[in-house]
């Protein structure tokens, strides 16, 4: 049982589901978890800042959550700081939707349909279930890095919060999380049909993606074939309890306007193998052909043979001797000679080490440097023998690090959403004209849902897309 110090449950009925399960865990242990992973998913991923969308989510969510089966669990519900087209559930009560899901719904209804199918994935337990099935207590299983924990803890590439994220649910899961986000959305009057329209948007994502690409949700959300006829057979079978009309589209859209659209350029962007970062002021040049990652704790860089990599971290630390003393001083690493310098005109620290794991012996290379009153941690490293074959494409990196002065860079603002009340009737074509948007018709269209020969009347809502994209 991996060493589990778990106490094995009765075999108990489901309330939501009716069905029994062995459980390897108790319900204050999935709590528990859940609240150990969020903070490391809202540390990893960020939350959006802006409180009014926050508390909205939260308020819709709590609803929701109280007519469900398990109304006294800690139910949290945040939104990510993320473009990507998303959602998911963690044990004991823990929902996230991404900005880029909020971006691509157009009602409450809608929303209540996200937001519902990922309630009925805590309340049917299936991430619990999945783990007890697999005889896990804990998804520490990195992502492909080959770190010791002394470096795990600097990378951030190790995290059972993001495992968690990424667990998957099986076809049977996801069917019956949708007849448990329908049962929800029914119990506060919610129009069902309306999630039938997110599958239908779904779809039309990973078509504008041209088929090589899935929104985010479905690949953690396997899509149980015929998604929407089989969402309206529920509701054609049950219309007494799926008979809610309520849809709140113009409220949704009020609390969306001004939401940030895609990527946000000011928390850093790449072009080619250039990073930027507009927030912090510095460039840096990752190995042509690497590929490389922006997540909120740092960037990093994975060579074409997934066998080296470079990483960029802000520490805590007030000095780089601090922070060099604490990384080079760690048990198990063996720390070369360190040498003070200055890279760019900025005051660094640098010096090779070694540690061995499990799978062998990594070498590389630690720097810290210091920068308008941030002590960064670069690290390049790989396997042993590999090490004098990456060595100068590594360090020659690191010593990339410079002061961005390019003015138009520095004064980069993201896309936006903007909530357009029309003033008069129109077709959706004439509101691309009239109102025009910084992204291209058929994305327009297809965040709108509508057609170019669609009519509008006067008072109606539409979103437009405003600010200047990077080329």
């Amino acid at each position: 049982m991996l060493g589990l110090s778990v106490f094995i449950t009765a075999c108990a009925t489901n309330p939501a589901t009716g069905e029994r399960h062995i459980n390897l865990f108790s319900e204050s242990q999935e709590i528990q978890m859940g609240k150990d992973a969020d903070q490391q998913i809202s540390a990893s991923l960020g939350l959006y800042p802006d409180q009014e969308l926050a508390e909205y989510i939260q308020e819709l969510g709590l609803v929701l959550a109280s007519k469900s089966e398990r109304p006294n669990l800690p139910w949290t519900f945040r939104v990510l700081d993320d473009p990507t087209v998303n959602a998911f559930a963690l044990p004991g009560g823990y929902i996230y939707v991404t900005r880029g899901i909020l971006t691509y719904l157009n009602s409450e209804a809608e929303l209540a349909g996200v937001v519902g199918h990922e309630i009925g994935h805590v309340t049917a337990q299936h991430s619990v279930h999945r783990m007890s099935s697999q005889q896990l207590a804990q998804l520490g299983l990195g992502v492909g890095m080959v770190l010791s924990p002394e470096l795990a803890r600097y990378g951030q590439l190790a995290s059972t919060g993001l495992q968690l994220m990424f667990l998957k649910f099986s076809r049977d899961d996801e069917t019956q999380a949708d007849e448990l986000g329908l049962r929800y959305m029914g119990r506060e009057n919610y129009d069902a049909q309306e999630m039938v329209s997110v599958m239908a948007m779904l779809d039309g994502v990973s078509q504008s993606a041209g088929g090589g690409r899935i929104p985010e949700w479905l690949s953690t959300h396997p899509n149980p074939g015929n998604r929407k006829e089989h969402i309206q057979g529920m509701i054609a079978m049950n219309e007494d309890a799926y008979s809610g009309s309520m849809v709140n589209r113009d409220r949704y859209l009020d609390h969306i306007d001004g939401l940030v659209f895609g990527q946000n350029p000011r928390e850093g962007f790449f072009r080619e193998n250039i990073f930027y970062h507009p927030d912090l002021k510095f460039r840096f040049d990752f190995p042509q052909g690497w590929q490389t990652t922006n997540m909120k704790q740092g960037v990093v860089g994975i060579s074409p043979a997934q066998d080296a990599i470079i990483q960029i971290f802000l520490t805590d630390k007030q000095s780089i001797e601090e922070a060099a003393n604490e990384f080079f001083s760690q048990q198990g690493i063996t720390a070369g000679t360190q040498r003070k310098g200055a890279i760019n005109g900025l005051p660094e620290i640098s010096g090779e080490f070694a540690v061995t794991t499990e799978q062998g012996v990594l070498h590389g290379q630690a720097t810290f440097l210091y920068y308008e009153g941030i002590v960064y941690q670069l690290l390049g490293y790989t396997a042993e023998p590999n090490w004098p074959g990456y060595a100068t494409v590594i360090v020659s990196s690191i010593r990339s690090f410079n002061i961005l002065t390019d003015q138009k860079i520095l004064s980069v603002q993201p896309l936006r959403i903007n909530i357009v009340t029309l003033d008069q009737p129109m077709t959706f074509k004439d509101f691309t004209t009239r109102y025009p948007s910084s992204i291209s018709i058929d994305m327009l269209a297809l965040i709108n849902r509508a057609e170019l020969d669609d009519r509008f009347d006067a008072g109606h809502k539409l979103k437009q897309i405003v600010g200047e994209r990077i080329e």
